[in-house]
């Protein structure tokens, strides 16, 4: 059928945000051969007016523009293909989909539309899994990872708030990766160290504003220079043990043998994933806002600001490498464990010290799985008790981490035993090495309800295993 440009509109929710990075390619081609081919258009119902259906805004603007230009009718009459509305999804992952094959989107852009069809996709109380979400996706014509839309979110929450015109600018995965991984494992030594949780999160969107601008580059190293810095005064800890502890964190994300590590990317090689020319980004996000701090953490940020000390010999003592092989020669300066005793320096041998250890690895795993209120210090057993919800709606993260600790804790002595034996079958095989996501020959993978560990949290709760033994042994020689 043949339409008028009046007869059309843009599709309001298009995924991209930014100019095409490659508008002017693509308009000067229409100039010249008009539209390879006929674009896709639907209509919603009761609506007098056509949608592209499947990408297209940018050829809809660059066909307004020439027929502006020319007034020439091959730009004001187009033949269109005509197929029915389905849903408000399914236009949005079209043009998602689409989007990205044409003139690549920025990550943010594709975070943003993702988290959109995530709303979508949950009419009611529904609530999708991210395995769920990702199924749903790529079932859609949009393969994706749940590994993948766990970084988005992340991106969407810790970063977009505080950088939002070097996200829009097109900041490349590798870096983003490189900036989700920081902040938890600098969030995992705040907690260690027993620093007030609501604090962090200001405390990194200060520092990490302070780096924002209109150029996708940013320098990881400086940035963690001034984030340790701020960190040593709040925790009252040096800053070259806090770096030490950092770089260690790192260690149970090491990339595969077939990755070896590399000195950091230049800028464009960080772009690879990006819009391969500058684009104009927004002035503030569009879907998260930054929390507002109060005046006393203000205060105390400015108060942080001033005295916070430069950290130059930590970059040179650990090297600008994000990844490295192997920890510094004088890393015996620091515990050898992967999780330190909370004053930094004492061993791990008083009890009272290993219950405040098993306590703060209980609330990072807690933590992880938004469940932080689920834990309560205690004096003596395990240093820790549980308070689950009753009659909540658990993700399966929350199931998954609450099983492993009410295991440690014996909350299942009141189960009846046949019923208890089924735990260690729910445990080692899918929260540990995550089994029930493979298929077997003759037995297809299965959804049980609960995600596999990745390695950092599995660090952690081997850890806390270790120091839970311990406590135990020094508990026992003590009542003999």
């Amino acid at each position: 059928m043949v339409v008028t440009l009046e007869q059309l509109r843009p599709y309001e929710l298009n995924p991209r945000v930014v100019r095409n990075p490659l508008y002017d390619d693509i308009k000067a081609s229409i100039r010249e051969r008009g539209l390879d081919q006929p674009p896709a258009i639907t209509r919603r119902p009761d609506e007098p007016h056509f949608i592209i259906r499947n990408g297209g805004n940018t050829r809809l603007s660059i066909l307004g523009e020439l027929w502006q230009e020319t007034r020439e009718e091959r730009f004001f009459r187009i033949h269109c293909l005509f197929r029915p509305w389905q849903s408000e999804s399914h236009a949005l992952l079209g043009h998602l989909a689409e989007s990205d094959l044409h003139g690549q989107l920025t990550f943010i852009e594709r975070a943003l539309a993702v988290a959109k069809l995530q709303d979508m996709f949950e009419p009611g109380d529904t609530c999708l899994t991210q395995r769920e979400l990702a199924a749903r996706l790529s079932e859609g014509g949009y393969p994706i990872s749940q590994s993948h839309i766990s970084r988005m979110f992340d991106a969407l929450e810790h970063l977009l708030p505080a950088i939002p015109q070097m996200l829009y600018a097109g900041l490349g995965k590798s870096a983003i990766v490189r900036l989700i991984s920081l902040r938890r494992r600098a969030e995992s030594i705040w907690n260690r160290y027993f620093g007030a949780p609501e604090q962090f999160p200001l405390l990194w969107f200060e520092v990490l504003s302070t780096f924002d601008g209109e150029k996708p580059e940013l320098d990881s190293g400086e940035l963690q220079d001034e984030l340790i810095a701020r960190m040593s005064i709040s925790l009252e800890q040096t800053p070259r043990l806090l770096a030490l502890e950092l770089h260690q964190e790192q260690r149970p994300s090491l990339p595969p043998a077939d990755s070896p590590p590399t000195p950091p990317p230049s800028p464009s090689v960080e772009l690879a994933e990006s819009s391969p020319s500058p684009v104009h980004p927004p002035k503030a996000p569009t879907a998260v806002s930054n929390p507002e701090p109060t005046k006393a953490a203000k205060a105390d940020a400015d108060l942080s600001a001033q005295q916070a000390p430069r950290l130059p010999d930590i970059r040179q003592a650990l090297g600008d490498e994000p990844l490295p092989e192997k920890l510094p020669e004088k890393v015996e300066e620091v515990p050898t464990s992967i999780v330190t005793a909370p004053s930094g320096t004492a061993p791990l041998d008083e009890i009272s010290a290993l219950r405040a250890s098993c306590a703060a690895l209980a609330a990072d795993l807690a933590a992880y799985a938004d469940a932080s209120g689920m834990i309560n210090p205690l004096a003596d057993d395990l240093g820790f008790t549980l308070s689950p919800g009753d009659g909540d709606v658990l993700s399966p993260r929350h199931t998954g981490i609450q099983l492993l600790l009410s295991a440690l804790l014996r909350l299942q002595d009141d189960v009846a035993w046949k019923e208890r034996q089924q735990l260690p079958a729910a445990l080692f095989g899918q929260l540990l090495i995550g089994v029930y996501d493979l298929p077997f020959t003759d037995r297809p993978a299965l959804t049980v309800g609960l995600e596999r560990l990745p390695d950092a949290q599995l660090e952690q709760l081997f850890s806390l295993i270790r120091h839970a033994r311990q406590l135990i042994e020094l508990t026992l020689s003590s009542t003999r």
